[in-house]
Parts: C-alpha cells; structure tokens; sequence
C-alpha cells in the first residue's frame, strides 16, 4: 500500500431518470419505447402503471407507450397479477398483514382487486393473530432493555406498522406482556 495517495477508482456515469428530452421521432417510436422498457426490467419487476410512469417521464408519445405495454403483455414480461402475488408473498414472510400489503400493491399501480386478492392468499385471515403474535415476538428481542411501557408501545405500534388492526396489536403486546 503506498501512503499519501489515493485510489484512482473509475466509476460509471448514471443519467437521471428523465435524460435528455426525445426528439419527434424518438418519442413517437413503440421500438425506442420497447427497449426503454426492457432496460427498466432488467432492474426489476414492475406494473404496468409503474411502466407507463417511467416511459412518460421520459417523453415517449401515449401511443407508442401503449404499443410497448401491450406487446410486453403479450409476451409476459408485464403480468400485474403474477407481481403482486409475488410481492405479496415476499412482504408476507417479512411479517406484514394483509391491509399493509394490499396497499402497497395499489400505490404501486395493481388494480385494487387484484391487489386485495393476492393480499389475502398471502396471508390468510385465520392466521392473523398467530402472525402477529410470531412478528411481536421476534421484535420484542430487539426491545430488550427498555421500561416495559415503553417495550409495549413500540412494539404495539411496529405491528399497527405492519398493517395488524390496532385491537390486534395492542391485544398481542399485552399478552406478550402479561397485561390485561
């Protein structure tokens, strides 16, 4: 190692998200769309809403968005349905209720239907309180040295967090507790 110099490390330049306005013919091509599109989903998986967005900030024409969402459609690079139940599910073994899940999924563009329906088969009504008492107790070890009031507001509110009903919540805490 030499002292008093530094690394020379070469970094990749990253263009925002908007870029350079299209120009005319650019904006109207479903092709320049297509691949636009495609880039964005070697990242990751989105909806079509979120698809439509991104494409639209980067000045590509209605039109040639429309062509491009339709084609990935049909070819199953965009399935609104397949993502949210595989959200869903991730979101699920990382202790989060139905509500919680359902919501994200629609601010991330799912149809609410959609999004309440693979909620629900992430995580079944009957397991409510069982999740929620597996959830309480894993984050309870992270609470260890704190006043027990304390301990059972925080606690009470990660699971509110977490999309559990605040009866719920609170019911599950004082348990843990020995409140009631």
């Amino acid at each position: 190692m030499v002292v008093g110099r530094r690394a020379t490390v070469k970094t990749r330049r990253v263009q925002s998200g908007g870029g350079a306005l299209l120009d005319g013919e650019r904006a109207a091509s479903a092709d320049a769309a297509h691949a636009a599109a495609l880039r964005l989903l070697t990242t990751r998986a989105r909806t079509r809403a979120e698809l439509r967005q991104r494409l639209e900030d980067r000045g590509f024409e209605a039109a040639a968005v429309a062509e491009t969402l339709e084609r990935l459609e049909r070819v199953g690079l965009v399935d609104d349905a397949a993502l949210a139940e595989t959200v869903a599910e991730g979101r699920a073994e990382r202790g989060m209720d139905a509500p919680a899940i359902a919501a994200e999924l629609r601010d991330r563009g799912v149809d609410p239907v959609v999004a309440e329906r693979a909620a629900r088969a992430a995580v079944p009504a009957e397991d409510r309180a069982d999740r929620c008492r597996q959830v309480a107790q894993a984050r309870l070890a992270q609470l260890a040295g704190l006043p027990a009031p304390t301990q059972l507001r925080r606690l009470a509110t990660y699971l509110a967090r977490r999309g559990y009903p605040p009866e719920l919540a609170e019911s599950v805490a004082r348990d843990l507790f020995g409140f009631d």
